[in-house]
Formats: C-alpha cells, sequence, structure tokens
C-alpha cells in the first residue's frame, strides 16, 4: 500500500537547489515571480544587476523558463532590491532567449500579486506602488474596493516614435513596411492585411515566423536608438496589427518577441509604443483612451496623458491598464544528477525556419 502521505512530506537531499515561486497570467500570458532560490545580486541598479544576472547565474532563467518546468513561450519576473529608498520593489524580466528591458504584463501581474498578498499597505480608493525595472521606474496604481484590486494601471516610461513608414526589405517575404516605436523597448509596428495575414488562430505558425524573420531583417540593417539609455538599444519585437471584432476596442495586436514568443497578452511596452505612433500621426489625443485586444480576446487600455522631451525628441507618458490572476505557486528542485537540469528547448520547425 502507498503511503500517500509520505509524498507531502518528503524534502529533497542536501546538495539540491530550492527555487520557489508563484505563477499568475495576464491576459493569458504566463509570469512566473521568482521569491527565493536566486543568488542575492550585489550590483547597485537593476541594469546593472540584469548584467550580473546575465554573466554569472544565466542557467537559472533557463532553468525556470526552459522545458521540463517552463516551456517555448514562459515569461519570468525576479523580484529584486530596488537601488533608490523611495521605491517598493526592484524587478529583472526574463524569457526563452534572455532578459527585457520592459514588461507591461508583468507589472499589472506582480500589482495583483501583491494587492491580493496584501505584502504593501493598502489604502483605499488607491494604493500606488513604484517599481524600478531596467526601462526605468514605473508608477503602477490599483483601484482598492473591500481590499481586492478591481482596476490596475501602470504610468508607462516615455514613448516616442524613431520611425514611421520605414521598408525593409525581408528574405522570402519581400518588401514590408513598418514603424519602429519605443515604449519599454522597440518595436517594429507591421499592418497584417498587408502580408496577408489574419490575427487568428489558424495563422499563429505564419505570424510567428514572419515576425521573427522582420526582426531578424530590421535588427541587421536598423540601429534602434534610445536618446537617454543605450542599453535599450535593440529591437525587441514584431507587432502585427488589424481590426478587432469587438466594438470597444480600436484594434488588435499579436506581438512575436525575444526568439520567436507570442504574447498572449496585448503588450504593455507594445501598446504604449502603438500610442506613441496613433499620438504622432494625430490619431490620438492626450487623456483619449483606447483598447487594444489580444490574440486571447484580452484587453489593455492606453491612453497619452502627457506630451515630455527626451534629448529634443517629442515623447509620450502612457497609462496602460489591465487585469491579471493568480494561478499557483511551485518550489521547483535541481537535482544536480539531473542530465537535463539545466534546461532545454524542443522547437517546432516553424520556429527554426527564421
Amino acid at each position: 500500500m502507498i503511503e500517500l502521505s509520505k509524498l507531502q512530506e518528503f524534502t529533497p537531499p542536501a546538495g539540491w537547489i530550492q527555487i520557489q515561486t508563484i505563477d499568475a497570467h495576464t491576459g493569458g500570458e504566463p509570469l512566473r515571480v521568482i521569491l527565493s532560490g536566486f543568488p542575492e545580486l550585489k550590483s547597485p541598479s537593476i541594469l546593472s544587476k540584469r548584467k550580473e544576472l546575465l554573466l554569472n547565474h544565466d542557467y537559472l532563467r533557463r532553468v525556470l523558463m526552459w522545458e521540463p518546468r517552463g516551456h517555448m513561450d514562459m515569461y519570468g519576473a525576479l523580484l529584486v532590491e530596488p537601488e533608490l529608498p523611495s521605491s517598493d520593489i526592484g524587478v529583472i524580466f526574463m524569457h526563452n532567449n534572455g532578459y527585457s528591458t520592459g514588461c507591461g504584463h508583468a507589472i499589472i501581474a506582480l500589482v495583483k500579486l501583491f494587492i491580493e498578498a496584501e505584502v504593501i499597505p493598502l489604502s483605499e480608493p488607491i494604493t500606488q506602488i513604484s517599481i524600478e525595472t531596467p526601462s526605468g521606474l514605473i508608477t503602477a496604481f490599483a483601484n482598492i474596493k473591500n481590499r481586492s484590486a478591481i482596476k490596475i494601471y501602470f504610468e508607462n516610461v516615455p514613448s516616442f516614435v524613431q520611425a514611421l513608414d520605414a521598408k525593409i526589405d525581408v528574405p522570402s517575404i519581400g518588401k514590408v513596411g513598418y514603424d519602429l516605436a519605443y515604449g519599454g523597448a522597440f518595436y517594429a509596428i507591421v499592418n497584417a492585411k498587408d502580408l496577408g495575414l489574419k490575427l487568428k488562430y489558424e495563422y499563429l505558425d505564419e505570424i510567428i515566423s514572419y515576425g521573427r524573420k522582420i526582426k531578424k531583417a530590421i535588427s541587421k540593417n536598423v540601429d534602434c536608438s534610445h536618446p537617454l539609455v543605450p542599453e535599450m538599444n535593440n529591437l525587441y519585437g514584431t507587432i502585427f496589427v488589424d481590426s478587432s471584432d469587438k466594438l470597444e476596442c480600436h484594434s488588435k495586436n499579436i506581438c512575436i518577441f525575444a526568439d520567436g514568443e507570442l504574447d498572449r497578452s496585448p503588450t504593455g511596452t507594445g501598446v504604449s509604443a502603438r500610442a506613441a505612433v496613433e499620438f504622432i500621426r494625430g490619431n490620438l489625443k492626450i487623456n483619449k483612451t483606447i483598447n487594444i485586444e489580444s490574440i486571447t480576446g484580452a484587453i489593455f487600455t492606453v491612453a497619452p496623458k502627457k506630451i515630455v522631451s527626451l534629448k529634443n525628441k517629442k515623447a509620450i507618458i502612457s497609462h496602460v491598464g489591465g487585469d491579471a490572476s493568480l494561478t499557483g505557486k511551485s518550489t521547483f528542485w535541481i537535482d544536480p544528477n539531473d542530465p537535463l537540469k539545466d534546461g532545454f528547448l524542443l522547437k517546432d520547425n516553424i520556429r527554426r525556419k527564421a
């Protein structure tokens, strides 16, 4: 007879690494929040902590993001000490191919977690949280009622446009028109109809393939340029835009980022970049809110709130809103004798081709 109670009492042998996490999702996009098990990072700033993690402990990212503990589209956030005493927390974002500069879906999920767990003092009607990210300081807000968040949104770092109506020759696709904009990360924004694509499930393999190829072509031929922070100067993803079937939505988009990851959410930094494009084109005014839908039907709100200048480049400060849900709590183990302990990825043929 198997004594099932002993399974609940099992603890791993000495020498196994244990990593504790809480998982959540924002519009279907996963977030694995790392609570313990990573080494303490000694560097002072979030950017320097991110570099220290990359150079000295990157195998831990692979352990949690890659199979068998994660998957191709897993996303993570490591909570760290902030640099500024006025900040509440710092965070480093990670994915299948490295580390993000900014991440809106993660901010929304973190705020949900902080409110539900009551790890910060709750103030009604609004609780404010200051979060240091690699792209800069994010101020997040939660409308509180009965000690629960009924609305979550954040004030993003300045978003701006680098290029409108640019064109690039993409091997096996042809000439592709795009806008290049920054919203915490750089994105190439493409009209899906121009490529004969529809933002529907049956097109996802093509969208992933096209997204990777477009990103590769632009990254090879175009220099992304942040006027103040050179660490931001790389293309993070390709956003495909189309109309939405939902009357309340301005549009629908799918973002392909990192190494062919498909964002299930509308992409928080991505909708900020899109808001900057719409503002520069004269299609979106200050304080005007639009709704943007994702492949799962999830909706983010985004609104430009004010105009700022970044070394004479016009930028906007946007507010991005959405909702998240908590999905579980885990303790992961790393058995030193496990031949696959460092993780692996099995990519399908579509994702190998780009």
